[in-house]
């Protein structure tokens, strides 16, 4: 009979956890989406530009969130970087997934969450004039096998 009440308590603990919801240190969440959706974000926005010697820098974050949940992987965060007067590139910023790992600690984006990534430039223009369109984008491959392309334009003053 001392044995009994060890039963139950076994028998209701198996019930208890068979009732509880799976833990998992990943977070993932259930999503009927066919892809990902990714919105992408600069701040500042606009972005104002310091004067260093021989031109200008500009420091920004890329916040990355993805909103159908479906989660992924990185493949390039890039930005570019164009003299508002002339069209000509005056600078470049890629990121590879390795670079995602470096600089953000994973090249992975979970379903429903965000990254921000920062970045920087230095730059000159012939014109030696500060103004300049800064272009972000970002190929994501989501767990659904798409690769999505997302690109946002942003101004320099």
């Amino acid at each position: 009979m001392g044995s009994r009440p060890t039963r139950l308590f076994l028998s209701a603990s198996l019930v208890t956890a068979a009732l509880l919801p799976a833990c998992s240190s990943t977070p993932t969440a259930p999503s009927d989406a066919d892809n990902a959706v990714l919105v992408l974000g600069v701040t500042p926005n606009p972005i104002t530009a310091d004067a260093v010697p021989n031109g200008f820098q500009i420091r920004y974050t890329v916040t990355i969130t993805e909103t159908a949940g479906v989660g992924g992987e990185f493949e390039a965060v890039n930005s570019s970087l164009f003299d508002d007067a002339t069209g000509v590139q005056l600078a470049i910023n890629n990121y590879d997934a390795a670079d995602m790992v470096v600089f953000v600690g994973s090249k992975r984006l979970e379903p429903m969450a965000s990254v921000e990534v920062p970045k920087q430039m230095a730059y000159a223009t012939a014109s030696g004039a500060r103004a300049a369109l800064l272009t972000v984008s970002v190929r994501f491959k989501d767990d659904k096998g798409n690769t999505l392309n997302q690109a946002l334009l942003v101004r320099v003053m």
